[in-house]
């Protein structure tokens, strides 16, 4: 698979404070500075936050509010790139303790795609971890040039020791994707601890448990369907290791972190190199039948993406991170986030503009739910705001994959109803007294009886 990176440097690049789930962070520069690549620009001293670094050399000319593909707007620092290749020093760090390791994933603004920072996941506090799983069914997400698919192999494989030095963990697993055969060529065969591994699928009732008694191996590899949607962690963790994740808790309750390939090859990078996590790789879909992948400068805007990659056509929409699941963007100059992982074009033909109708109870959504829900009666009840039936309907298991909304003959917005129900549940439910109703505290006059 071949990756392209963009090399033309966009008039300008934008810089968000906010790219994780924690605090935003504080500008360490202002208007007027000159900043280096890979120069620390934005921290917080909350637990929970992560570094923010500047992925070009140039002057800082705004620090201001600015779009953000989650569809809001961030505080962002805006630079003036120069065509200047100079970087910080770069400073491997090799054995270092558990917490040293833990530290650097902080300072090197090493974040999970789906927004949560790397070190939080590793060591979250109050909870033990005692598995850590890589998640590399995405493996076109990747950032860095592999010589051989053997020294792809070999750095995840070291990317997962470091990993799980830094948890605290005893055992670990890369799980492929079971069509991806590359990969599995890749790792079939690696030597671990003077042992040869071999790709395991995940069949059956099988899980990681009865791979690691199998091959004598604290580290293991497994191969299994790609699950899409932006909620899979739990119901990944079941797949993959058999422990269940209650409604409410995360991976972490039952002593699993997951990290994506991206966050495992930065931190490959930092450790061995010295870097901090300030590229990317992107899919871009929409202008040529195949998919093309593109290494980019963390900031970059989505215009400059886009015309790199020769689209010249009206674009109808933009959505960030997939057709399905993603979110539709109200501008191009929106800047490629370390969340962003796809960037979709439609033309205006392209863009479907069906209004819905009644549900004819097909129950098509019902056949292709992963985790066995009843989206449509679900869809009902969230539009009538009956969101403690919701909760009784275990509306928090969806992973919101889409595919009962792209399943729907009646075109109703399934995946938006739901997603809208599961945010006022949480909010309402916060330090709430358990029998007080939800509708009731969000002041929902439409249901709810």
């Amino acid at each position: 698979m071949e990756i392209k990176t963009l090399d033309k440097l966009p008039e300008k690049i934008i810089i968000p404070l906010r790219q994780h789930r924690g605090m935003v962070c504080e500008p360490l520069v202002k208007k007027g500075d000159r900043v280096l690549i890979g120069q620390k620009i934005g921290e917080s001293k909350d637990y929970n936050s992560s570094a923010v670094h500047s992925s070009v050399c140039g002057e800082v000319i705004a620090i201001e509010e600015s779009a953000h593909p989650d569809g809001n707007k961030a505080m962002s620092i805006i630079i003036h790139p120069e065509e200047c290749d100079e970087t910080v020093a770069f400073s491997p760090c090799k054995d270092l303790k558990p917490e040293k390791l833990a530290e650097l994933i902080k300072e090197s603004g090493i974040v999970e795609h789906y927004g949560m920072p790397t070190h939080v996941v590793l060591k979250p506090k109050g909870k033990n971890i005692d598995t850590v799983l890589i998640n590399a069914t995405s493996s076109e997400w990747i950032g860095g040039t592999f010589k051989t698919p053997r020294d792809y192999a070999s750095q995840m494989m070291d990317a997962l020791k470091l990993l799980m030095k830094a948890a605290g963990a005893k055992k670990g697993a890369i799980v492929l994707r079971i069509d991806d055969k590359e990969s599995i060529d890749a790792f079939e065969g690696i030597e671990v601890d003077k042992k040869k591994l071999r790709v395991a699928p995940l069949v059956g009732s099988r899980r990681i448990g009865y791979y690691f008694r199998e091959q004598s191996s604290d580290i293991v590899v497994v191969s299994q369907k790609r699950i899409y949607g932006k909620k899979i962690l739990n119901f990944f963790t079941y797949n993959v290791t058999g422990r269940k994740v209650d409604i409410g808790c995360d991976p972490t309750d039952v002593g699993v972190a997951i990290c994506s390939i991206k966050s495992a090859k930065a931190l490959y990078d930092a450790v061995h190199e010295g870097k901090p996590y300030y590229e990317t790789v992107v899919s871009i879909e929409g202008f040529s039948d195949n998919m093309e992948y593109i290494r980019v400068k963390i900031g970059t805007p989505f215009k400059d993406i886009i015309e790199a990659c020769g689209f010249t056509g009206e674009i109808g929409k933009i959505i960030a991170n997939g057709v399905r699941t993603g979110v539709a963007q109200y501008t191009d100059l929106v800047p490629v986030t370390k969340g962003t992982t796809r960037i979709s074009m439609q033309k205006p033909e392209e863009v479907i503009r069906d209004e819905s109708v009644a549900c004819i109870h097909c129950a098509r959504c019902v056949d292709v739910c992963p985790v066995e829900l009843i989206p449509s009666r679900l869809a009902v009840m969230a539009d009538q705001g009956r969101f403690d039936e919701c909760r009784v309907l275990h509306i928090d298991n969806c992973i919101e994959c889409g595919d009962c909304a792209a399943v729907c003959p009646s075109k109703i917005h399934i995946l938006q109803l739901i997603r809208y129900a599961k945010d006022a549940i949480e909010m309402a439910y916060e330090d709430m007294p358990s029998k007080e109703s939800s509708n009731l505290k969000l002041g929902c006059a439409c249901g709810g009886e």
